[in-house]
């Protein structure tokens, strides 16, 4: 093999680690070896790159500019050799040792959560909430297993399943004049009190395009990165709250949902994962119970 650097999986995460931590004694504790160990692995690991890849200043220690470039590519690299252990796992008949979702709702996956680790108690899930756009590139980036996301264009190469549709609904505060009202239409909302998502999010982009079609300035109070802080600020009596029906079945007592009736989009929510992806017994239980227990 050319050059010197063979490195172990060991030096690796310890590196990773530490360049979390920037704290030699809190890496050691989550790596559960001694800061001695530690520090044995980290000078080998540069004597094998011929770089040094963290500086001390004082009583902390920083990353150096090949530190920053290296952890780039270890991240890499790590996660490769973490899928690859998995996926031989599989040709060997051996139950996988952990897998990663990828969600664009927390919300979706309580019950499943509690059924799968009670059916599988040695198969850690590591579930991660991102949007729509990062989920894919996780996907795709071989960091996450399966993602469950809303349709979008973005999907690529990935195996897709429709899981359920959904409608836009409006969460609105009962002191207020349209919590009366059997349903509302969009145009109802122009200049009320708006609590929406960021604009990054797929949900958020797709409201902002339908009420442009329509010509509607909407009153934009807040905008905030999940539907929880959202319904929170509606429970507060802020405003109103453009969301999806499966973020509001257990509604505050303060607030009433209405449809849109003029709100012809519906949302899709769908399983995403890589062609390549081994499906053993774990992955079949977690992909049966997210087709049977969403919605």
């Amino acid at each position: 093999m050319d050059m010197e650097i063979v490195m172990n999986t060991k030096q690796i995460e310890s590196f990773i680690i530490l360049s979390e931590e920037l704290h030699y004694s809190k890496a050691a504790e989550r790596l559960g070896i001694s800061q001695p160990s530690l520090s044995q692995q980290i000078k080998a690991l540069e004597q094998r790159l011929g770089v040094i890849l963290f500086q001390k200043r004082g009583r902390r220690i920083f990353l150096t500019k090949a530190g920053l470039v290296f952890l780039q590519r270890a991240t890499k690299i790590y996660d490769e050799l973490v899928l690859t252990r998995e996926e031989m796992r599989y040709f060997q008949g051996l139950e996988r040792e952990s897998i990663h979702l990828g969600v664009s709702g927390s919300h979706l996956l309580l019950e499943v959560f509690k059924t799968f680790t009670d059916m599988f108690p040695d198969v850690s899930l590591h579930v991660s909430e991102f949007s729509t756009h990062r989920t894919i590139k996780k996907v795709l980036d071989h960091q996450i297993d399966i993602g469950i996301v809303y349709q979008t264009e973005e999907i690529g190469e990935l195996t897709t399943e429709l899981l359920f549709e959904e409608q836009f609904v409006a969460a609105i505060p009962c002191s207020h004049e349209l919590a009366d009202k059997d349903e509302i239409v969009l145009e109802d909302l122009e200049n009320q009190p708006l609590i929406l998502l960021e604009k990054e999010m797929y949900l958020r982009t797709r409201i902002d395009e339908e009420m442009k079609r329509r010509h509607i300035v909407p009153n934009i109070i807040c905008e905030l990165s999940n539907h929880y802080a959202c319904l929170e600020y509606g429970k507060a009596q802020l405003g109103i709250v453009l969301t999806v029906e499966s973020f509001v079945k257990e509604i505050p007592a303060s607030m009433v949902v209405k449809a849109i009736r003029n709100f012809p989009l519906k949302n899709k929510v769908i399983m995403v994962h890589r062609k390549e992806l081994q499906i053993d017994q774990s992955i079949e239980f977690l992909m049966n119970e997210l087709r049977n227990a969403i919605l």
